[in-house]
């Protein structure tokens, strides 16, 4: 009985724990894994990341409720605050839902999709 009790708690506890990842301003920002300087939020967690081909160098997806909407927008804050890091975006490059930001020679291309996002390091400025 006692074991019964310890795996109900166990598998409540992985449930709640996987709810708690949805997007919220509150919970703050960490480091990209592929690049120190760029933002992402707190709540997101790492999945397999696609693999890197043409101009992608590095890459990091990131499964996180709440981070776009069905067409792929994302929080407002969130984009503030990969500005307040320093990053600018390139709005002359931005293509749908996939958006570039260039800082000091480096170029982070930012895909968000409805509670996916990646987030790729360029080898080279993209052409329009």
């Amino acid at each position: 009985m006692k074991q019964l009790l310890a795996l109900l708690a166990v598998v409540s506890v992985l449930v709640l724990t996987g709810c708690s990842n949805v997007y919220s301003q509150e919970d703050g920002y960490r480091m990209a894994i592929i690049n120190q300087g760029f933002p992402v939020p707190k709540e997101a967690y790492e999945v397999k990341a696609e693999d890197c081909v043409g101009e992608i160098s590095k890459s990091a997806k990131y499964k996180l409720k709440g981070i776009g909407d069905s067409e792929g927008n994302p929080p407002d804050h969130y984009l503030r605050t990969i500005e307040e890091w320093g990053w600018t975006e390139m709005t002359d490059d931005r293509r749908g839902s996939i958006h570039f930001y260039e800082k000091q020679g480096k170029i982070i291309s930012l895909n968000i999709k409805e509670n996916v996002f990646d987030v790729f390091e360029m080898t080279s400025a993209t052409e329009s």
